[in-house]
């Protein structure tokens, strides 16, 4: 009698499903008799609801392949810009929509992945960071739009909490390889629109009183500066803490397109940080003596080559033919001398989230470009005044004396990079996308290495297999 209720369960479930997709097939044919494209896409977008309803609930779960891949797809989308808007044009669209419900996912996902974790695996440093993001969201109620700023400075600390989750439950090296690959898709398309759509995928600029696209590679990134901070990310990640290394036409593949990217962005900074976290990378392996007498040649020479034409050496640097542009770090020093001198008013509190976009650019002093202070430090100053500054450096020397005490030299060399990018770039302050969330990877991998990935609670993870290391 049971065998019976099962078998007749089994074809009845059978027949519906049948039926629903007859009848989807039916509507999908009406549709395209009738040129109806739009149900045609509501209908093929109903029909993917279902798989995408259960991806989601195992990803929420932290299923490792589905969390694993649900992380890829969440920073791809944060971190993607597919329709360029004006700095002042604040109107939700389908791009903001998809950018907010990823947001939403990752603030769930980052609070299932907590629920999970054992506390007493969280360190002090943890809890300073957290302090930092969460002061940074306390500050927009001083801003002058505090909705958007909640939601600018949220968006980081859930992707802050999102990765501390996956380092935790699913290890360091998945977690590594989950930038890569959002990197390297990022990458991919950014290449693709700068061949085939240039007003997307190359940065627009002044050129002879017309403002028209230049040879500089954005792609999807919104901003060359972003596009090559992001190659020289995933340059660093795959030959200083991934395994890639091994699999040789992979790594070749990954580092030409994190090549391609980094010079068609002609990010001059994103290079100079490349270049000082592989000098590191490389001066920690030994012979000290040798490489420190060969750096002395080289600034040597360097210093040489600057008295000699030092002019002449700046006007070939620069993209405009003007020396001024190097030494006033294409217009950097007078943002950063206006950041410090409306600072010095409030120093205490600073201006509160996202207030900078809303100040500088009104500035007499400065230009519509100067939406940020084109400076980590700086930025952090005057959005958050000192107590911002002081908790971002607290974290920020936390890091580097974890990752100093267990030698991870790679997550060092990944922090020197951003140091060295912060001096002219902010790095973090606005929506969050992939180059913020590479440095919180950076503050996270000093905090959680050598921790082993925890099994979920639902069971063993499914999701590519991590050597599980003791406890320090």
């Amino acid at each position: 009698m049971m065998a019976a209720l099962a078998t007749f369960r089994t074809m009845t479930s059978i027949a519906m499903l049948a039926g629903l997709a007859a009848a989807a097939v039916f509507l999908a044919g009406a549709s395209a008799i009738q040129g109806d494209f739009i149900a045609l896409a509501c209908l093929a977008g109903a029909c993917l609801v279902p798989p995408a309803l259960l991806f989601s609930e195992r990803a929420l779960a932290w299923d490792g392949r589905f969390a694993y891949g649900m992380i890829v797809i969440l920073v791809i989308i944060l971190s993607a810009v597919f329709r360029l808007r004006a700095i002042d044009d604040k109107s939700i669209d389908g791009q903001i929509l998809l950018k907010l419900l990823a947001i939403g996912l990752t603030g769930l996902m980052a609070a299932t992945g907590l629920a999970r974790i054992e506390g007493r695996r969280h360190t002090m440093a943890l809890f300073v960071w957290c302090a930092f993001l969460t002061y940074t969201m306390m500050t927009a109620f001083i801003t002058a739009t505090p909705a958007l700023a909640l939601v600018e400075t949220g968006s980081n600390l859930a992707a802050f909490l999102l990765l501390y989750c996956a380092a935790c439950l699913l290890g360091r090296s998945n977690l590594v390889k989950v930038m890569i690959a959002s990197c390297f898709v990022l990458g991919l398309m950014s290449l693709a629109a700068y061949a085939a759509m240039p007003a997307l995928g190359r940065m627009s600029d002044w050129v002879n009183g017309a403002f028209i696209p230049t040879w500089r590679l954005q792609g999807v990134f919104g901003t060359a500066n972003a596009a090559g901070g992001a190659a020289a990310i995933g340059i660093i990640l795959t030959l200083l803490l991934s395994d890639l290394r091994e699999n040789r036409m992979l790594c070749l593949v990954l580092l030409a397109v994190f090549g391609l990217c980094l010079v068609f962005s002609n990010n001059r900074m994103a290079m100079t940080g490349l270049a000082a976290a592989l000098v590191y990378a490389n001066w920690v392996k030994g012979n000290q003596a040798l490489k420190l007498a060969l750096v002395i040649l080289a600034a040597g020479l360097a210093l040489s080559a600057y008295l000699a034409a030092g002019d002449e050496l700046f006007q070939f640097l620069s993209r405009s033919g003007s020396a001024e542009e190097i030494t006033s770090g294409t217009g950097r020093t007078r943002i950063w001398a206006v950041v410090l001198q409306l600072w010095s008013e409030q120093p205490l509190l600073g201006y509160g989230a996202g207030s900078a976009k809303y100040i500088l650019p009104k500035n007499p002093a400065l230009f519509t470009a100067a939406a940020h202070a084109h400076n980590l430090y700086l930025n952090i100053l005057f959005t958050g005044g000192a107590v911002g500054l002081l908790l971002f450096l607290w974290g920020l020397v936390l890091a580097l004396r974890q990752a100093g005490q267990r030698r991870d030299h790679g997550t060092i060399a990944l922090i020197i990079f951003f140091m060295v990018y912060g001096i002219t770039e902010p790095t973090m302050g606005g929506m969050v996308s992939f180059v913020p969330m590479a440095f919180y990877l950076a503050a996270i991998l000093a905090l959680s290495l050598h921790r082993p990935p925890l099994e979920t609670k639902g069971g063993p993870r499914t999701g590519p297999a991590i050597p599980r290391q003791a406890l320090p």
